[in-house]
């Protein structure tokens, strides 16, 4: 299709509608249709896949305020504003007076920007990739978007009221005279564009999709990062069709890296790369994913922030590792102020990752997930440090007290050159570092990364002891973290997948494995480590009670496999329950805790309001975050059977029936979904579900749906109260 083909559908609406369909038979034809089933067979480019870590910028009207208070996104101001947030409505009135949101575009100057020192910074960083925000939720827009102007009335793009210039193309340009590659991010959705209030279905025909279409012809992005995807399906946003033609004719089809976020109910189940934020504990083993996360709390600016707000040096080149260590990419978000400078703070640190990144990179860049991610020392419970603003870092130390259970050091692999490395964040006294459960050939080469240095090492037993020269402050430059590198040494055999079917008797569930050829299967199902001595897998293993199903892939001249892991329930029968005569609707207590809440709240606070709702939702909050609801009632059965249950929640949610826990979704994380399997005989059962925001945007969906069919929304009328 031509340029003048694609011009045409920005501009026309009723072109828009044609141009779509003619994408979307073209892309049919090619390698893609628009079925999940095959868009999710995409793989993810090699460049991405090696890249590893990438720079996050949010920066817009938003970054002029610059403001919110500690633990909150600063991005959200306008939000907060609109909906009455007392810190974010205080500021305004004492800084800005009676000026509105948008009377602050014209502030937002960016008079000191310079692409060119932006770029070269982030390739001193060691990144390999950036994502700019091309548009945040309140729909100003960073490039000249006539579709901004259009559905909002007034100008409202950086080419017209603010800078007066291209942000994105400068920024764009600048990086391309480096190694790096230059990607975007772009909402969805506007919370509070009039289109999109008035017709959520015309606002994504004739406002979304013309930009996004803009976006990718004229910018031609490697990485194009959508979010605000949950007040709308993705049928709505005809996602689909977009990722179809995105694949298959677009100018970036062979290069171009997408998220997950493409409708409500997507993330984490289709589209590109899996994006957790803020979740240091979740891991995708089976599918390439990256987290993100800012270097203080907030994504954009936030003058609140102090500098003990701030992750150090160390402590983001070790989430760095421990994510490249699980397979997966690292994007580290900046925020720059409207006059688009850099704080110096996060400047220093992107410096001072690019100075390990120099000596040390051979073992992040084109690495992959070892058989083993990392060694934990013993202890008896997880240490989880948490910054100044209460957040989670992930777990690890680097001074544990002895009785924790830490990560001690992490691996990474280069399967091209079979090297393997083992990245330990403190150095070990007397000079010995110990490699647990490993066996090395005699004359593996094991060396120190940084200075380049060959070590000695001996066999003993199941472990390996390398010796390290005496630390000397001037030869270990960026002490960071330190890598040996083990030539020659790592194949492994795959991990073995695991598949439950809980057909045709959901309550008598079979476990099948399947792997590469040439590998023979070892399981068990009491949890224990599988080895040779383990039964081996030739058939659909029948599960006689609930527990953890493990399996191990063995084969001669790999070493054995990283071990499969799953919980399979065994769902028991739990009969209905008695109750006095009961009403529609379910109850709850509606709570706004002083502080960060969390579960706890919601069994020994005071309710700040209470009452009967017709659906499991957030509708009766009274404030924007930083709530909680508890609700309590009936669940009536209609059908005796097996059921899924689900809470899609951002942030921590737990659902109980009959006094037994299904759905344990507790955490401090964006928008994430987890089941459980209950076996409910007709009649009514105790349904309670307890949920808290911590800020930063709320969501709570609970679903339900007969085992084998697509979970819904709990049905008003499946509701009951005493």
């Amino acid at each position: 299709m031509t340029a003048m083909f694609y011009r045409f559908i920005r501009r026309n609406a009723m072109g828009l509608f044609i141009g779509s369909l003619l994408l979307v038979q073209g892309a049919a034809a090619q390698s893609y249709d628009t079925t999940w089933e095959s868009l999710d067979k995409r793989p993810v480019p090699s460049w991405f896949r090696d890249a590893k870590f990438g720079i996050f910028i949010h920066w817009g009207v938003y970054s002029v305020p610059g403001y919110c208070p500690k633990g909150g996104y600063a991005e959200w101001y306008q939000h907060g504003l609109m909906n009455g947030d007392s810190a974010q409505v205080r500021y305004q009135r004492a800084k800005f007076g009676d000026r509105s949101y948008y009377d602050l575009a014209r502030d937002f100057k960016a008079e000191l920007f310079n692409p060119d020192e932006w770029a070269r910074l982030f390739e001193q960083s060691g990144a390999k990739y950036i994502v700019l925000t091309s548009k945040h939720h309140d729909g100003y827009c960073l490039w000249p978007s006539r579709e901004a102007d259009r559905s909002w009335g007034f100008p409202w793009n950086a080419t017209e009221v603010g800078p007066g210039r291209d942000l994105l193309g400068d920024l764009f340009r600048a990086v391309r005279k480096t190694s790096v590659h230059a990607g975007m991010y772009y909402s969805l959705y506007e919370w509070y564009n009039p289109l999109w209030k008035k017709d959520p279905a015309r606002f994504a025909r004739e406002h979304t999709w013309p930009q996004m279409m803009d976006l990718i012809n004229t910018y031609q992005p490697d990485v194009f990062w959508t979010d605000g995807d949950w007040d709308a399906s993705p049928e709505t946003w005809r996602s689909r069709q977009f990722l179809a033609w995105l694949y298959n004719e677009s100018p970036v089809r062979d290069r171009i890296v997408v998220n997950d976020r493409w409708g409500a109910g997507v993330r984490f189940r289709h589209g590109g790369i899996f994006t957790p934020e803020y979740q240091p504990d979740l891991d995708f083993e089976d599918h390439y994913w990256e987290e993100s996360r800012g270097m203080g709390f907030s994504y954009g600016y936030n003058r609140e922030e102090d500098a003990w707000d701030y992750n150090s040096a160390q402590s983001l080149i070790l989430q760095l590792i421990d994510k490249v260590s699980r397979g997966g990419n690292f994007l580290l978000d900046i925020g720059p102020d409207e006059h688009g400078k850099i704080p110096p703070i996060m400047q220093e640190r992107l410096l001072q990752i690019g100075d390990w990144m120099k000596r040390n990179g051979e073992a992040i860049y084109q690495t992959v997930r070892w058989k083993r991610a990392s060694q934990w020392s013993a202890g008896r419970r997880d240490y989880k440090p948490r910054n100044g603003s209460g957040d989670l870092l992930l777990k690890l130390t680097i001074d544990p007290d002895p009785g924790y259970a830490v990560k001690e050091l992490f691996f990474t692999y280069n399967p091209g050159t079979n090297t393997l490395y083992a990245i330990f964040p403190k150095y070990p006294a007397g000079g010995q570092l110990i490699l647990k459960d490993i066996q090395l050939p005699a004359g593996t080469r094991v060396s120190l990364l940084s200075p380049s240095q060959d070590l000695a090492w001996q066999q003993d037993g199941d472990q390996v002891r390398v010796q390290l020269p005496a630390y000397d402050p001037n030869h270990f430059q960026a002490p960071y973290a330190y890598v040996v590198k083990i030539a020659s040494f790592g194949r492994y055999a795959p991990r073995p997948r695991i598949q439950v079917s809980y057909q045709p008797d959901p309550t008598h569930p079979r476990v099948s494995l399947s792997a590469e050829p040439g590998l023979t299967l070892h399981y068990t199902l009491d949890g224990s480590l599988p080895g040779p001595g383990s039964p081996v897998y030739t058939q659909p293993v029948p599960v006689q009670t609930s527990g953890l199903f493990r399996a191990i892939a063995l084969a001669d001249g790999l070493l054995p496999s990283e071990v499969a892991s799953q919980q399979v329930d065994k769902p028991a029968w739990q009969p209905a329950v008695k109750a006095g005569p009961v009403r529609p609707g379910i109850a709850y207590r509606y709570f706004e805790p002083d502080g960060k809440p969390d579960l706890s709240v919601l069994d020994s606070g005071t309710p700040a309001g209470q009452g009967v709702a017709a659906t499991i939702s957030l509708a009766p909050k009274k404030r924007a975050d930083r709530f909680a609801f508890r609700f309590d009632g009936f669940l009536q059965i209609a059908r005796s059977g097996v059921y899924v249950l689900a809470t899609e929640s951002d942030d921590g949610s737990r659902l109980d029936i009959d006094g037994n826990n299904v759905v344990d979704n507790d955490g401090d994380h964006g928008s994430q979904e987890k089941t459980g399997l209950v076996a409910l005989k007709k009649g009514l059962h105790r349904i309670s579900v307890k949920y808290y925001d911590a800020g930063g945007g709320n969501d709570l969906k609970v679903s339900i749906a007969p085992y084998g069919s697509t979970l819904k929304p709990i049905p008003s009328d499946w509701l009951f109260h005493e």
